[in-house]
């Protein structure tokens, strides 16, 4: 749990733990997300592609699967689809709670009682109910997931940089402040994502959202 009334050194503390323990934690799933989407990709144009069949949603993504592997192998994939988007609904509720309550200096912390937190938990709640809206619909998830791609590129940026100077604030990051190689590293990652926030949105455009 964050306090926000403790002294600057302890909120360094907590920063510089948090820091450390989101570095470990997103390394593994993130490789092994890249990994699959990659061998996703892959196994879909072998398939998918001879067959001229375009994939505008989620079910058509077993499809490779269940050629490959066929019953007991589609119901794996079934399961991992229902883990993946439950996980990711509330990681994305979690994180709009997370942004509003920090922007507007709330308490906040999935550990923290809702008593002790009640405008944090309150956002998450209305993230999740907003989103189940948003599915009822006749919106395509896959369109959507498309088009908040884009966007989050194009506001990758502003997310990345200010990150980026904090890393190099010896009073926060103490040791472990950013040195030359990591500074250089780090510019040549920002000039990438500079170009690709830049271009993102005329290539949808151009493209058709791929289409």
């Amino acid at each position: 749990m964050l306090n926000l009334n403790a002294p600057r050194s302890d909120l360094k503390s907590a920063f510089l733990s948090a820091a450390r323990n989101a570095s470990l934690s997103a390394t593994l799933p993130l490789t092994a997300r890249t990994a699959l989407s990659i061998s996703i990709a892959a196994v879909a144009a072998l398939v998918l592609k001879p067959a001229s069949i375009t994939v505008a949603n989620l079910g058509q993504v077993a499809l490779p699967v269940a050629v490959a592997l066929g019953k007991l192998g589609l119901a794996f994939a079934i399961l991992g689809f229902v883990a993946a988007t439950f996980g990711a609904a509330l990681e994305t509720g979690l994180s709009c709670g997370y942004s509003v309550a920090q922007y507007f200096g709330w308490q906040w912390g999935k550990y923290v009682r809702p008593r002790q937190a009640a405008r944090f938990h309150l956002v998450v709640l209305l993230s999740l109910i907003l989103a189940t809206g948003l599915v009822l619909t006749t919106i395509n998830p896959v369109t959507v997931t498309e088009y908040s791609v884009v966007f989050s590129a194009v506001a990758l940026p502003l997310t990345y940089f200010p990150i980026l100077v904090i890393s190099n604030d010896r009073d926060y990051m103490g040791d472990q402040v950013n040195g030359r190689a990591m500074n250089a590293l780090s510019s040549v990652f920002l000039v990438i994502i500079v170009v690709v926030a830049v271009a993102a949105i005329p290539l949808m455009l151009l493209t058709k959202a791929g289409q």
